[in-house]
């Protein structure tokens, strides 16, 4: 396990993200088995999605059983397998994208999703950037100069260039949707590969969103297209076979000027069944990776011998005590979070 921090800076705006590498079966064996991104917190008012980043980060330091444990549908003698299989998976995991939008929310903007100098991150991508649709608004979506003039867009797409993940997953909330590509166009992907992707969705719906989550493409399933986006360069030019962006919470009868409760849940019992249904969603994607097409079977090296004890003993320790700040940290931002949600600033508001 380790945590790397990097930093970039553009036209004077600096960023920094942190990213979390975890492997049950050690980071030695990450360029042959299974690799993972999981990205939390693009959108500064979202802010139960990263509590369930924490929730499984938390997991990851527990050990394997209690990761095990987060599955769904897993049943006898399918759970070795999945224990063999999360031992070949690597994740990384960014645990807060947009560290400088999540501190204006912090500082009493409950609305704002952009980052620090008023880009939205996930408009900010090579494809079909800056296209402009009917109802764009650049107090939600202003896609900066150019594609990638953003920090944060540059480091996660770093990430992914060097990480080379078999799957993506962008966690948002706005609404309660398992989306694949594409988000600019309102059509899903065909082929193999894309059958692959809505099996997949179709039964972690059932699992993790109670079978009340929108299926398919962002584009026909958000109610707008969207430009720009992270999930569609990942898989559009950086040939990623499974990419997603899951939202995990919505509430759309909300008032307009009520942006912290359209995006998150206001009582603790509800934000807490949220993170709970959704936490575990990573492992049952792992679960099944294997039976995509376009992930080779042949690299992950499922039946290598591994002494569980000790391995899982040393990474979970060591998980544990690396992380603590990271928790701490996030865990008072979202009590901040929380009190700025009275003195909301209105914006139109979008979810991917």
């Amino acid at each position: 396990m380790r945590v790397e921090r990097s930093r970039a800076r553009a036209s004077g705006y600096a960023a920094g993200l942190d990213v979390v590498y975890a492997s049950l079966g050690g980071l030695d064996g990450a360029k042959r088995g299974l690799r993972v991104v999981l990205i939390y917190g693009e959108h500064g008012r979202e802010l139960v999605p990263v509590d369930a980043g924490l929730r499984f980060l938390d997991a990851l330091a527990d050990g394997e059983d209690a990761v095990v444990a987060l599955a769904r549908g897993i049943e006898g003698g399918d759970e070795r397998r999945l224990r063999e299989t999360l031992r070949a998976t690597t994740f990384a995991i960014a645990p807060m994208e947009n560290e400088r939008g999540r501190a204006i929310v912090e500082g009493g903007n409950a609305c704002e999703r952009k980052n620090g100098r008023g880009v939205d991150p996930n408009r900010n991508w090579g494809v079909d950037w800056g296209v402009k649709a009917p109802d764009y608004d650049p107090k939600e979506e202003f896609p900066g100069t150019e594609p990638f003039s953003e920090p944060e867009s540059r480091m996660l797409r770093d990430l992914v260039k060097s990480f080379r993940p078999h799957a993506v997953v962008n966690w948002h909330s706005g609404m309660s949707a398992i989306f694949m590509p594409y988000d600019h166009v309102a059509r899903e992907p065909t082929g193999p590969g894309a059958e692959a992707m809505m099996r997949f969705a179709h039964v972690i719906d059932a699992e993790h969103c109670d079978k009340k989550c929108t299926l398919g493409s962002g584009g026909k399933g958000v109610g707008y297209l969207a430009h720009g986006t992270a999930t569609d360069y990942i898989y559009e030019k950086m040939k990623v076979p499974v990419v997603y962006t899951w939202e995990i919470y919505g509430d759309v009868d909300a008032p307009y000027e009520e942006c912290y409760r359209a995006f998150n849940p206001l009582t603790k019992e509800a934000y807490e069944r949220v993170v709970n249904d959704w936490v575990g969603a990573p492992v049952t994607l792992v679960s099944m990776l294997e039976t995509h097409p376009d992930v080779s079977l042949d690299s992950l090296n499922l039946a290598d011998e591994f002494d569980a004890p000790g391995a899982l003993f040393k990474f979970s320790t060591a998980l544990l005590f690396a992380f603590v700040g990271i928790v701490v940290t996030l865990a008072l931002r979202r009590r901040r979070a929380r009190r700025a949600s009275s003195s909301s600033r209105l914006a139109p508001l979008s979810a991917v």
